[in-house]
């Protein structure tokens, strides 16, 4: 089994700079932020995270954990727990993410 945390960048996309965004995010360390991620929505416990509040409790822009929160749940690691939170000024509810398999 992959180990999630260790991994670098699972998705890249097809155009030059989708590659060069991804060749970045692996030299930052993906896998550390991956599971920044994972922490704060385990630490949240059955409250959650949308992954706008994760990206605020982990201090790094929405765009670099957005795709983090993806692979965190194609990989089971954390769910959709059927609740919606809207951020403060945003028309749409988010997501709030809860921790489906513990480490």
């Amino acid at each position: 089994m992959i180990d999630l945390f260790d991994q670098p960048t699972l998705h890249r996309g097809s155009t030059d700079t989708s590659q060069a965004a991804a060749d970045a995010m692996d030299a930052g360390g993906v896998g550390s932020l991956r599971r920044a991620v994972y922490d704060a929505i385990r630490y949240a416990g059955t409250l959650g995270l949308t992954t706008r509040e994760a990206s605020d409790v982990v201090c790094w822009e929405y765009g670099g954990v957005q795709p983090r929160t993806s692979e965190l749940r194609d990989n089971g690691y954390i769910r959709d727990s059927g609740l919606r939170r809207k951020a403060e000024g945003r028309r749409v509810a988010e997501t709030v993410w809860v921790v489906a398999k513990p480490l």
